[in-house]
């Protein structure tokens, strides 16, 4: 029997802090920004929404379509009776 490779599972939480940061530039930004005049708080309310709202609905997407073919790779190799890639 072939010697098999375990999965390895990363735990580090490095994404959602960076997704954290994003927010708090922006709003810090966006602050500041308002501050000077240079933006409207309409302007500086839509950025907001972008950020907390489309942003991660974009990067849960990507993260989505990545560990599928993740899944994908893992199957081919996994026998037959454990996991099977369906062509469609």
């Amino acid at each position: 029997m072939a010697e098999q490779t375990p999965i390895i599972v990363t735990d580090n939480s490095l994404e959602g802090q960076i997704g954290t940061l994003a927010r708090y530039l922006v709003a810090a930004g966006g602050a500041f920004a308002l501050g000077k005049g240079w933006i409207d708080d309409a302007t500086l309310q839509a950025l907001t929404a972008l950020v907390t709202v489309a942003a991660p609905m974009a990067y849960g997407i990507w993260k989505t379509y990545t560990a599928k073919q993740k899944l994908i790779q893992t199957a081919q190799f996994a026998p037959n009776d454990i996991a099977q890639v369906v062509h469609k």
